[in-house]
């Protein structure tokens, strides 16, 4: 019968990709490609190493004050004079254009032997620092592989959504040539024809504007994916859920894994550090000095025409401060102070981010028994589509209430992919909540 299986065309229409040619698939951008390709490509998370890969270099134990500071110097001068003398004998030495000349060199060097550990805490710095910066990136990673998931399967449930509405087009052009056929064999009216017309038209605006939107989430995409936006390509037919998950399972991963957490006690590290270092200017200093100093002067007027030393200068520096007006006092009041707030502010984000992530769970339990619902409910709208155009085709059911039944059928179908899409999303929100969204 024409319209035994038309409500089962809805439904199968969704995974019309599967039936693609293998030359056809082969186009397909899978969820990992698209992950890898914007792992590779992504301008954000590209910058973000390059800054990440500053901090890589910052971390040496010369940039911390470990190493001697080593220098070398050398000059030439020369000058060209005149001179006039009168001594206190009533002797007069004059002399134009005397000419004088003076070359200099020296190497010095300059260990800093102990300042109170201060070193280690400046090296302590910068291995947090670029702790910090390893977790800003992956921070960014996580970030966008998110956004590229939630992007993907926004474009997958659109396709799915294009699909039905493809399959209801090709319903209403039936029902309005049946329609037309029934006002020619006198049967109905211009008024049922009509109606099926604007039906049609309806259909086929929404087609167009799911196409419209697949267009823009797919530029989207390929924005993300930092590649031409012109790109054409197709996605998988289905969104593929995870198994059941685990809270129990998410809340130990988050307190292990969340990136954010992370980035928290590393805040309590620095806190830390800073109260370590200005401790550390109450101790005394200690430095090594060691030289070699050359000088050549050669001169036509004065008392030596010429004169040169060379030798080796050393010695050790110490200095400690006594006073400094109780700054240190107050500073180290005020790095306490902030060791308190960077313990505060964790354990008020760990709540947050508990808090976050257990409203994420129920929301995900509940789009899951919303979804055995709405499969549930489909199949009814199935049975009932059917049940109507067998009677629309014998003539028993008006056409607007043909339309009533394609209609609760496409709004069963919507209902399915949207809840179907929202358990993917929720499933992406808990994975990044807990720290496990970043592939192997």
């Amino acid at each position: 019968m024409q319209y035994k299986r038309a409500g089962w065309r809805i439904m199968l229409a969704v995974f019309f990709l599967a039936a693609l040619s293998p030359e056809t698939r082969a186009q397909v951008l899978l969820p990992e490609d698209a992950v890898g390709i914007a792992l590779e490509n992504n301008y954000s998370i590209r910058i973000t190493r390059l800054e990440e890969a500053v901090l890589r270099n910052n971390y040496s134990v010369g940039n911390a004050g470990f190493l001697p500071v080593a220098n070398l110097t050398a000059g030439q001068s020369n000058s060209n004079i005149n001179v006039r003398q009168e001594y206190l004998t009533g002797q007069v030495n004059e002399r134009t254009g005397a000419k004088s000349n003076s070359l200099s060199a020296g190497a010095s060097l300059n260990w800093r032997l102990f300042d109170g550990m201060r070193m280690f805490n400046a090296y302590a710095l910068l291995r947090q620092q670029l702790e910090a910066g390893e977790l800003r990136t992956r921070m960014q990673v996580e970030n966008t592989i998110v956004s590229v998931l939630n992007s993907y399967y926004n474009i997958v449930q659109l396709r799915q959504r294009l699909a039905v509405f493809n399959t209801a087009v090709s319903l209403g052009e039936e029902r309005v040539d049946i329609a037309r056929e029934m006002l020619l064999l006198g049967s109905g009216s211009r008024l049922d024809l009509l109606q099926a017309e604007v039906d049609l038209n309806t259909d086929r605006s929404q087609l167009l504007e799911l196409q419209k939107l697949i267009d823009g989430a797919s530029i989207q995409l390929n924005q993300l994916l930092a590649r031409d936006p012109s790109i054409t390509f197709t996605v998988e037919d289905t969104i593929a859920t995870m198994p059941l998950l685990n809270f129990k399972e998410l809340e130990s991963a988050m307190l292990r894994s969340n990136t954010l957490l992370l980035a928290t006690q590393i805040d309590i590290g620095m806190a830390e550090n800073t109260l370590r270092d200005i401790k550390g200017r109450r101790m005394p200093e200690l430095g090594l000095n060691l030289g070699y100093n050359f000088n050549n002067q050669n001169s036509e007027s004065g008392f030596m025409k010429t004169s040169r030393t060379s030798g080796i200068n050393y010695g050790l520096t110490a200095n400690m401060s006594l006073f400094d007006g109780f700054n240190l006092n107050r500073q180290q009041q005020n790095a306490r102070i902030g060791i308190e707030n960077a313990n505060l502010r964790q354990q008020a984000y760990t709540e947050q981010v508990r808090a976050e992530l257990l409203a994420s769970y129920k929301a995900y339990t509940s789009k899951l028994q919303m979804v055995a619902l709405e499969r549930e409910n489909l199949k009814t709208a199935n049975i009932n589509f059917e049940i109507a155009g067998e009677r629309f085709r014998l003539g028993e059911l008006s056409g607007i209430e043909y339309r009533e039944a394609q209609k609760n059928l496409l709004a069963a179908n919507e209902r399915l992919i949207n809840a179907v899409f929202e358990v993917r999303m929720l499933e992406i929100s808990l994975m990044q909540l807990s720290g496990t969204v970043l592939p192997e």
